[in-house]
């Protein structure tokens, strides 16, 4: 009886846990799909565009800019906060927020800058070769 019983609790936090995970994961979508769901946070990967376009707005403390996604599709981009550090150097970005009407609000931005992603030069390489 207390096996089945530690059997049912077990199984019942782990139906919990299941479902709250469910909930805080987000998704890796494009801008027509995210404005479809408007309530849902999804994971947008773009890139920059329009940059001659982009402002800052003290006033507000928002960042607007122009980003395209994997699709093609360019959106208004709003992030509360001035725009961040590398985004100038990053060759694609992650946007993590939510679509209302035809503008992102992203509430967070990861970068993806190319020079972490760069194979090392062949002159580093050559020179970490053992000396015969």
């Amino acid at each position: 009886m207390r096996l089945l019983i530690a059997a049912l609790a077990i199984g019942l936090v782990l139906t919990l846990l299941l479902i709250n995970l469910g909930e805080e994961m987000t998704i890796y979508t494009d801008f027509q799909t995210a404005a479809s769901q408007p309530s849902k946070t999804f994971h947008v990967v773009a890139e920059w565009v329009d940059r001659e376009n982009s402002y800052y707005d003290p006033s507000q403390d928002v960042f607007h800019f122009r980003a395209k996604d994997t699709l093609g599709t360019v959106r208004w981009v709003q992030y509360p906060d001035p725009k961040p550090i590398n985004f100038d150097a990053a060759q694609r970005i992650v946007l993590i927020g939510h679509h209302q009407d035809t503008v992102f609000f992203a509430e967070k931005i990861l970068m993806k800058c190319p020079s972490k992603y760069k194979e090392p030069s062949a002159q580093v390489s050559s020179s970490m070769a053992r000396p015969e």
